[in-house]
């Protein structure tokens, strides 16, 4: 389980778009999530990168690191 600290909060609204997103793609929101990152670049140095994902293995790992 993701402790409440590193999960991120989105609206209803956002919530709603990015199903509707899924749906396009062809994604279904039982088997996918959205995958959300900081990468270098843009004006201050931070770009966010948004993909569509069903590993959730590399998360927890991911966050088994920042622990």
């Amino acid at each position: 389980m993701v402790a409440m600290e590193n999960a991120i909060h989105i609206s209803d609204k956002a919530r709603e778009k990015v199903y509707e997103l899924m749906k396009e793609e062809g994604k279904d929101a039982a088997t996918h999530f959205l995958r959300v990152g900081v990468v270098g670049g843009g004006c201050s140095g931070l770009s966010y990168k948004m993909d569509f994902d069903n590993e959730l293995n590399l998360v927890i790992r991911f966050l088994k690191t920042m622990a």
